[in-house]
Order: structure tokens, then C-alpha cells, then sequence
């Protein structure tokens, strides 16, 4: 399971950072992944859209989430993974 976000240029997290796209990925503890909450709820804060890409598909999480799956731009999307960083974890050894 993995998070994408899209900074909202708008708040001041985007001004202290490089880049508008990033990821947490395998976030699933279900898949051996571990998630960081506190910096998950500070990018969802931050953010004007925010995915979700599990087994099952993905899907758009924010602006609202909604029991129905939205329909994602496959091409948008590939865009998007393509120019997200890795978000740092505090267990990560080393910077990508």
C-alpha cells in the first residue's frame, strides 16, 4: 500500500519544500510495511489531493473520500509516481 500526496502550493509545507509529490510507500503493516501517522496526518493536512494505490486499484482518498471507487486518470497517475520523492522515515539508513 502506498500514499501519494500533492502539496497544496498554497500552505507553508509546500514552501519549505523542494518538490509538490511525494510518497510513503509500502505503508501496509498487513504487508510488512510501517507507517509513520504523525507525518501521514501532516501531509494529508497539507495536501490538495492525496491517492491511494493498494491491490485493488487505486484511489483518489482526498479531496474526499467516498465509499465508491473515483476514477483516476491512469496516465495522470503514472505522472505523478514518476515525479513523487520518497518521504524519510526515521528508520531509513540513508538518504535516497
Amino acid at each position: 500500500m502506498n500514499y501519494y500526496y500533492e502539496l497544496d502550493p498554497r500552505t507553508r509545507k509546500a514552501n519549505e519544500q523542494q518538490w509538490l509529490y511525494w510518497v510513503m510507500p509500502n505503508c501496509s503493516p498487513a504487508e510488512g510495511g510501517w507507517m509513520d501517522f504523525k507525518l501521514h496526518d501532516d501531509y494529508i493536512a497539507n495536501s490538495s489531493k492525496v491517492w491511494l494505490e493498494n491491490a485493488n486499484g487505486v484511489y483518489l482518498i482526498k479531496p474526499r473520500w467516498e465509499a465508491h471507487r473515483h476514477i483516476v486518470d491512469t496516465k495522470e497517475f503514472t505522472m505523478i509516481k514518476l515525479k513523487a520523492k520518497n518521504l524519510i522515515r526515521h528508520y531509513d539508513e540513508a538518504w535516497p
